[in-house]
């Protein structure tokens, strides 16, 4: 038999448990997936194994120094870390690789590179783009 503190025990553990999964739980729900940006943004994805990892403080400083050119090219930067976003559910495509994606408007990844000299070269690779022409001839870049 129980003596009552240990039924008492008992109950809380059983409270925190529960508390625990509901919160977990609310966490997933809030996840959205990067498929939301469609047709509205491209990304550009980077999954790291820490935050002191090189590539990653390249794309920061990249980001920063480039506001204006990431804006102008509606480009969206999102960092998973070992796989995983509080705030997104991880695409398949990066499946425990790391690197950067450049994901277009349609969803798709359109280039991979593990290494920080695709940063120099990815306004080219947008600029290339068929809707990035367009965009460019409707409005003029302001940077």
């Amino acid at each position: 038999m129980f003596s009552k503190v240990s039924f008492i025990c008992f109950v809380l553990f059983l409270i925190t448990a529960c508390q625990q999964q509901m919160e977990e739980s609310v966490q997933i729900m809030q996840k959205s997936s990067i498929n939301k940006y469609n047709w509205n943004s491209r990304l550009l994805l980077i999954n790291i194994d820490n935050t002191e990892n090189e590539l990653y403080r390249s794309l920061l400083t990249f980001q920063i120094e480039n506001f204006c050119e990431f804006e102008d090219r509606k480009l969206i930067g999102i960092k998973f870390e070992n796989g995983i976003n509080n705030a997104y559910f991880t695409p398949d495509f990066i499946s425990n690789q790391y690197g950067m994606w450049l994901v277009g408007y349609d969803g798709t990844v359109k280039e991979f590179s593990e290494d920080q000299s695709f940063l120099y070269q990815i306004f080219d690779i947008i600029d290339e783009m068929p809707m990035r022409q367009i965009e460019m001839q409707n409005n003029p870049s302001t940077c």
